[in-house]
């Protein structure tokens, strides 16, 4: 595996880069398949971000081993988690940085007495949750500076922008994002 986002010509093995990048979420990983690099994420090698704790497994989550094996699906309603306590499942979040748009599995803080709402655990992790009830897509303050900046000097619409961030995403294949502007805009 190596870093797009990084400088030099590193390569590192898959245990080493889903743990040294946990604290680089939005840099873009490439894997070797035999002739060429490919594109994957942190995501599809296993990462699991933690909120709360440093990014580290939520102390009152016992059992948290038990989900690590399980395919995540995308398409999975799991419900609201906002004051739960014990073993979490992970959930899909969508996270558009300036550097493209990322699906990460979550898994929320439960230590009991501390307010566990997930619009506010994301608040904490630097994240602008997209809704306020069950959020499915948050944006880093990154890409909202950048969208500011964008809008008042160069008079860029909320559609160009965020056809900026798909070429980020995917500069050949932009269409391939797997989140449209509408269904970011929606989260509910």
């Amino acid at each position: 595996f190596h870093c797009l986002t990084c400088s030099g010509d590193q390569t590192f093995c898959h245990s080493y880069i889903v743990y040294a990048y946990q604290f680089l979420p939005f840099h873009k990983v490439q894997e070797w398949i035999g002739k060429c690099f490919n594109n994957t994420s942190l995501e599809e090698l296993g990462f699991i971000w933690h909120m709360g704790h440093g990014e580290q497994p939520c102390p009152f989550s016992d059992n948290m081993h038990i989900w690590e094996n399980i395919p995540m699906d995308a398409e999975a309603n799991f419900p609201p988690m906002e004051i739960v306590h014990g073993p979490t499942i992970p959930t899909k979040l969508t996270i558009v940085h300036s550097t493209g748009v990322f699906l990460y599995n979550i898994v929320w803080c439960s230590c009991p007495g501390v307010n566990c709402q997930q619009h506010l655990q994301l608040l904490k992790a630097k994240l602008f949750p997209a809704s306020t009830i069950r959020p499915q897509t948050a944006f880093t303050f990154d890409v909202l500076n950048h969208f500011l900046i964008d809008a008042l000097e160069c008079k860029t619409s909320v559609f160009s922008f965020f056809e900026k961030i798909c070429r980020m995403t995917n500069n050949c294949f932009p269409d391939t994002v797997p989140v449209s502007l509408i269904s970011l805009l929606g989260d509910s």
